[in-house]
């Protein structure tokens, strides 16, 4: 069967939500995503029509690799929202021609490298991402806290904030940085739609969180001088009252931040999954 690849300028986000819905069909969960969620989707992490690829067929899209431009915060690296192939077009070489059509335009960018995660039981996708050139870097955590734990002693009070509120510079409040999709870009671009949170103390702000509509939490910082000090409990109770679910998922929590997941694991939060973030360095 003979392929076009072109990039995704032409496509209307109807017939992309359809293509990346296809090509997860037949997962053990299939994703069922309205267009509205994938435009949703898009915004949050970073798509650009022109670095994004797909194959197309005689039947419509076959594969599609969704990508953003290169982030100064991320080393330049671009980042690949998602990678997917119609389950009626696979083993026919796609991804690695998409990838080809993407490292292009990204070398034309001046970008570093490309990053994605990947699910780590996934071991056919790893074994082709690594035959691509990508290395796994770190080991991110996926958590969920259905319940959430009596609030105790209340010694602190989260309001609600603006993202002009957030400092510049994170590092006293992130042991790791964010992956992309949890980033301070992402933040930005679903303003409207975030629930932002923290807690100040004598003028200075102690810690934030940020969570999307759905219930996922972006982000929780606690400055480091502050922690072990309620903050993030305070934090994490203010989330929950804001979306209004029955639960929280936690997506992308670094494995080397142990004192982050301790503090998810006390709080009652449940690992359901594992991602590799893998990286691919352009010459």
């Amino acid at each position: 069967m003979t392929y076009r690849i072109t990039d995704c300028r032409p496509f209307e986000p109807q017939a992309l939500c359809a293509a990346m819905n296809a090509a997860f069909s037949d997962y053990v969960i299939p994703l069922n995503l309205s267009v509205g969620q994938f435009e949703e989707f898009q915004q949050q992490r970073g798509f650009s029509a022109e670095q994004s690829f797909v194959a197309l067929a005689d039947d419509g899209i076959a594969a599609f690799w969704f990508s953003g431009v290169p982030m100064a915060a991320y080393g330049n690296r671009a980042y690949t929202l998602s990678v997917g192939t119609h389950p009626g077009h696979r083993r026919n070489g796609l991804s690695r021609r998409l990838l080809g059509a993407v490292l292009e335009t990204q070398r034309d960018l001046g970008a570093a490298g490309l990053q994605l995660e990947v699910i780590t039981d996934n071991r056919q996708a790893i074994t082709a991402y690594e035959a691509f050139g990508f290395r796994r870097q770190r080991r991110l955590g996926v958590l969920k806290l259905d319940a959430l734990p009596a609030p105790g002693v209340v010694t602190h009070a989260a309001r609600p904030i603006g993202l002009d509120d957030l400092p510049d510079l994170e590092d006293d409040y992130f042991d790791t940085m964010p992956s992309p999709q949890n980033g301070r870009a992402a933040l930005k671009a679903l303003n409207s739609a975030v629930h932002l949170v923290a807690v100040v103390r004598d003028g200075e702000l102690s810690g934030w969180g940020a969570a999307y509509p759905d219930g996922a939490i972006a982000q929780i910082g606690v400055r480091k001088p502050d922690r072990r000090q309620g903050v993030g409990s305070a934090i994490l109770h203010a989330l929950w009252q804001a979306v209004g679910r029955k639960e929280l998922t936690f997506v992308n929590v670094d494995t080397d931040a142990t004192g982050v997941h301790a503090f998810l694991r006390k709080a009652g939060a449940r690992e359901v999954l594992q991602q590799d973030e893998m990286w691919l360095d352009l010459d």
